[in-house]
């Protein structure tokens, strides 16, 4: 279980966990931001996912929730 604060192998970090509904079984939406230096683009992915995601804006991964 990830805590606000940590941030996962691609350089992103978790911003805050929300109440809202994700798209997968079960899961939340968590806010994320990237550390990329010149990106820091904000979106959210379901918790489950948070470990292996990958920036939408400057490293191909899947877009947003």
């Amino acid at each position: 279980m990830s805590e606000v604060g940590a941030v996962n192998k691609n350089d992103q970090k978790l911003l805050a966990k929300t109440e809202f509904k994700g798209n997968d079984h079960n899961q939340k939406i968590w806010a994320v931001q990237c550390s990329h230096p010149g990106c820091g683009h904000v979106y959210g992915v379901n918790g489950s996912d948070f470990h292996e995601r990958k920036c939408p804006k400057c490293q191909g991964g899947a877009h947003g929730l």
